[in-house]
């Protein structure tokens, strides 16, 4: 018997990048996240406290997937993922199974071949619904026969092996049959052809299993292709009570009897008479009452990008008090300073530019995903935990500890700069390219001012990663760009752990040490390794939404970036011949000037 291997994934990954409807590889080996009505019961999930996050998300509560440091005790059960693709093959003999549940073992999947022991790995292709974000295996033994004139039906005898000749790419791949003899290559494996050969969507996840109605078309693609998940997570940070908002209200209408049945509501005359008793009982108007229940069918029906802008716009004015002096709270221990106008060199530049800097040496971030789509970011969302009317509504949720700095930039100095017109054209050339785009609605609304602070902070986080000690994956980002014209950023870093994270990034906000960090990320932005191709570039990325930016200057770790790598501009921050950056004057005053690590001058040659 194979033996038992303890797999696992660490319980802030449950959410991002392995939340529900995921594929993760662990030990070689293929698996899916189920969504939340395939988790444990909440006696053994943890609760995550963040009213805030989920009164935006429109759910009553937010839970922890469980965790447990002895996974074989079955008291404490942790997540169970589906194996998938359930197609495998294996890697001595080339056959391939149908892996089922009763052939589980615990261990890693063997041949079921005769005197062949060899290990079992996963098929490269899985099946996805181009409308309704399914997702399914490959129906290898049909595709296979579908193009062979005899009787055969096979599935237990087919072997996935290279073609004969001296074919290239998928064509040297091919599926046999043992039994009849046919073969298929791979390079058949289009969509065109599985529609035209009659394969549509069955409906259905991997862990579901009744199948569906759905009859979309299906599109074969790689397994670890991008396009088989896109998560919808938005995060807040703890931090003050925000005077503007009324608490004492809001806490009197989640505890009323009736607050849930009101959230689930169907018919309008029901919701009336259920919003009109809570009124009466807690002395909140009833219009109020009604305006601050989610419809039914959250948080489907939730707008992301509204929902993450009221998020970022309560944590900017959290930040700005922070600067006033208002005194922190447990989780959001604050320490304003400014860059010093007198240091005689770039720095005087830098102040005029930045105005306020907040360290924050310590902080909470709850991180929520409402559920994932497939094959296009404008799919059909599935919900990561599917609920029933009656029932509270609830997200997979993390919370993690740490620590960051914040960045206010003067607003007279973004409005100057950005009203030039090379800079107005290269911003309406980006809003052509998102509202074009599918991925335009998952993203930030487009300003100029927006891509100078989104390539400013990735330019920095760059920079920050050589110093602060943590990976550059680490370091997240967060852009507040109000409509006021308050602008400002946010790089953190958090861990799961409670006592939170070491105090590396923070430092780095030492006016000496920052203004040493942000010269550096200047200088390094100036010059391009594919310059000069990056900064006359017209359109770069996906859809064309980045203009002078590439992995050479300035794209980040997927983690990092909260526009998905996009909406970036390098000649915005450092100038071309066509526009000037907003921080040319800065690098016009560090020509020929050095700055070591601890933020000391030197001449250079």
């Amino acid at each position: 018997m194979a033996e038992t291997q303890v797999k696992t994934v660490r319980a802030s990954e449950t959410v991002s990048p392995y939340g529900p409807g995921a594929i993760v590889d662990i030990l070689g080996q293929s698996f899916m996240v189920p969504t939340g009505d395939r988790w444990p019961s909440s006696k053994v999930r943890r609760p995550v406290e963040s009213d805030r996050l989920a009164e935006a998300l429109g759910v009553d509560d937010l839970w922890a997937a469980p965790t447990t440091h002895t996974p074989e005790n079955q008291k404490t059960p942790g997540l169970e993922f589906e194996r998938f693709p359930s197609w495998l093959f294996c890697q001595v003999c080339r056959r391939m199974t149908r892996w089922s549940r009763s052939l589980e073992t615990g261990g890693i999947p063997l041949c079921q071949e005769d005197s062949c022991d060899g290990r079992l790995v996963p098929m490269r292709f899985v099946a996805v619904c181009t409308t309704a974000s399914h997702i399914a295996d490959i129906p290898w033994a049909e595709w296979l026969h579908r193009t062979h004139e005899g009787d055969c039906t096979s599935n237990d005898r087919l072997r996935f092996e290279a073609s004969e000749g001296r074919s290239e790419g998928l064509s040297s791949l091919q599926v046999r049959c043992d039994r009849c003899g046919h073969r298929r290559s791979l390079g058949d494996m289009r969509r065109d052809v599985f529609s035209a050969e009659g394969f549509t969507c069955l409906g259905k996840q991997p862990w579901e299993r009744d199948w569906g109605t759905c009859g979309k078309p299906i599109d074969p693609q790689q397994r670890g292709a991008t396009s088989l998940h896109f998560a919808d997570t938005v995060s807040a940070i703890d931090i003050p009570v925000v005077e503007s908002r009324d608490d004492a209200d809001a806490e009197k209408l989640r505890n009323h009897a009736f607050w849930v049945a009101l959230r689930a509501a169907v018919d309008p005359a029901q919701r009336d008479m259920l919003a009109d008793q809570i009124a009466k009982d807690t002395g909140v108007a009833a219009a109020a009452v009604l305006a601050a229940a989610v419809p039914p069918g959250a948080p489907d029906g939730v707008d992301i990008r509204a929902t993450r802008s009221s998020l970022q716009a309560d944590e900017y004015e959290a930040f700005v008090a922070a600067i006033q002096g208002t005194a922190p709270t447990a989780d959001f221990l604050t320490r304003p300073t400014r860059l010093r106008r007198d240091r005689g060199d770039a720095g005087d530049g830098l102040a005029s530019l930045i105005s306020d800097i907040v360290m924050v040496d310590r902080l909470r971030d709850v991180r929520a995903v409402l559920g994932f789509r497939r094959y296009t970011p404008d799919a059909e969302l599935i919900s990561a935990v599917p609920s029933a009317p009656h029932e509270r509504k609830w997200l997979p949720a993390v919370e993690g500890y740490g620590e960051g700095i914040f960045l206010r930039f003067s607003g007279d100095a973004v409005r100057a700069w950005a009203q030039q017109g090379a800079v107005q054209t290269r911003g309406t050339t980006l809003t052509a390219h998102q509202n074009a785009s599918k991925l335009g609605a998952r993203l930030h609304i487009t300003s100029p001012e927006y891509i100078l602070l989104h390539t400013f902070s990735h330019l920095l986080m760059r920079e920050l990663a050589f110093g602060s000690g943590y990976s550059a994956a680490s370091i997240r980002e967060r852009i507040y760009d109000e409509s006021d014209g308050d602008y400002g950023l946010f790089l953190y870093t958090t861990s799961s752990d409670v006592e939170g994270t070491l105090g590396g990034l923070v430092r780095q906000g030492e006016p000496d040490l920052l203004v040493a960090s942000i010269i550096r990320a200047l200088e390094q932005a100036a010059w391009c390794p594919n310059d000069p191709v990056c900064i006359e570039s017209e359109a770069q990325s996906i859809d064309g939404l980045n203009l002078a930016a590439c992995h050479a200057c300035c794209l980040s770790p997927e983690t990092s970036c909260e526009s998905q790598n996009l909406m970036l501009d390098r000649s915005l921050i450092v100038g071309s011949d066509e526009v000037r950056g907003f921080f040319g004057p800065v690098l016009d005053a560090i020509l020929g000037q050095r700055v070591d690590p601890r933020g000391r001058e030197g001449s250079g040659s």
